[in-house]
């Protein structure tokens, strides 16, 4: 028993996994516990508001998504290639073009938030202006944070995650119970994130002050592809993770799309509980599959801890409901406990879908794009139709998201080719 625990002591993978499950576990607590402290204050139609505009912000996270898991590949060459100027030079320009993204992105979405709060039946402008000044600022924050994620230096990345979530937990809370309403959850979350961007960049930019700047070569063409294939995919996959709350709140009355608001919170849980898988499998397989040697068995690892995690979750789902929803989100959310064992079981399903799309990724391998979006587009589309119940609902999730799962393990023993593209990589220069 001793050898064997050294031995899982020496495997980087579970080493880091460690760390980042213990950061995810508190980040986890921490976001469900601002929930939990708002949906009792505000009530159930005015946490409609706030999980309607909670579930915009993760789909507008795609963009840092994206950008953030291109980061993790390239930072990751470069750390196998120890070229630290090149490290330097991606992170000074990550920093600067991110910046002005991100206010760019701000200005826009203000512009935007009146003809935003008219779809979702908003009567507060101000709450939806605040979402969009935080969806600008996660622009830049988890972009910048994904070199740390890169180099594998997952104890400043958890720090950094670990302190975005503190703060908006801390903040958001105090300005609600303070009085400000959902104004004040939003305008606290939005104070933590500044905050958070400031030290993360202060911090990233201090580790490379002393390298030099370089030219940063990439190739063009991969890059494209790189770009393409993760973009589509991630934006597959938040669509796939969140619209069905922002659709249910289009159609259904104040009071349904709140319950289903706090239904969908619950069922997320099993996803954020292994939501530390996907962020350590992508920059371990990657180097792997650039070092030519075989990640299988990395991915393997993965799904045994994503299975093992959501099962057990899944059970207490089956056993305890109301309890679930109720401890979440408190008494008044009970009429949705018996919907949250099969909300579980689709989001068990969109975790396995997560984890190997993200090694697919991760070993540049997006052949699964394509029935991925068809799938996202029936699952869409047949919540837009079949919404006359929250059983009907839960149904086009889980049948779609077996689908997707399916057609993204199509393939997965496939010959590596990603090698031999990085080798002929101007990222190798």
């Amino acid at each position: 028993m001793i050898e064997r625990l050294r031995a899982l002591r020496s495997n980087d993978f579970a080493r880091h996994g460690a760390l980042v499950f213990v950061a995810s576990t508190l980040i986890n607590a921490l976001g469900y516990a601002f929930h939990f402290a708002i949906s009792r204050k505000v009530g159930v139609e005015q946490y409609g508001v706030v999980a309607s505009l909670n579930a915009g912000y993760m789909i507008g996270m795609v963009v840092s998504t994206i950008a953030g898991t291109i980061v993790v590949k390239y930072a990751s060459e470069f750390k196998v290639l120890g070229d630290t100027a090149h490290l330097a030079t991606l992170s000074r320009r990550l920093s600067a073009y991110g910046s002005i993204a991100g206010l760019a992105f701000i200005l826009a979405g203000i512009a935007s938030a009146p003809a935003i709060a008219a779809y979702l039946k908003i009567g507060n402008v101000r709450a939806v202006m605040l979402c969009l000044i935080i969806m600008g600022i996660s622009i830049v924050t988890p972009t910048i944070r994904a070199v740390f994620s890169g180099v594998e230096d997952f104890r400043m990345f958890s720090i950094s995650a670990l302190m975005e979530s503190t703060f908006k937990a801390v903040l958001g809370i105090g300005a609600v119970y303070a009085g400000y309403g959902v104004v004040g959850a939003f305008a606290g979350w939005a104070i933590g994130s500044a905050i958070t961007l400031a030290f993360t960049m202060a911090v990233l930019l201090s580790r490379f002050r002393r390298a030099p700047t370089t030219q940063l070569y990439i190739d063009v063409r991969r890059l494209v592809q790189t770009m393409a294939g993760v973009s589509a995919a991630i934006i597959l996959i938040t669509a796939i993770t969140y619209t069905d709350v922002i659709i249910v709140k289009h159609y259904a009355d104040p009071t349904t799309a709140g319950l289903y608001g706090a239904l969908a919170l619950s069922g997320k849980i099993l996803l954020f509980v292994v939501g530390f898988v996907p962020m350590v499998l992508l920059p371990k397989a990657s180097r792997r599959a650039l070092a030519g040697e075989s990640p299988g068995n990395i991915l393997a690892m993965a799904m045994a801890l994503v299975l093992l995690f959501s099962g057990v979750g899944l059970v207490g789902f089956y056993f305890f409901p109301r309890f679930v929803i109720t401890a979440l989100a408190g008494a008044s959310f009970a009429p949705a406990a018996p919907y949250v064992f099969s909300y579980g079981v689709a989001t068990v399903l969109l975790a396995a879908l997560n984890t190997v799309a993200t090694y697919k990724m991760g070993i540049h391998r997006f052949d699964f794009v394509w029935p991925l979006a068809a799938c996202t587009i029936l699952e869409v589309a047949g919540i837009s139709f079949y919404h006359a119940s929250l059983s009907q609902i839960i149904g086009v999730l889980i049948a779609g998201n077996t689908i997707a799962l399916i057609a993204s393990v199509y393939r997965i023993n496939a010959p590596l080719h990603a090698v031999a593209r990085t080798q002929r990589s101007d990222a190798a220069a």
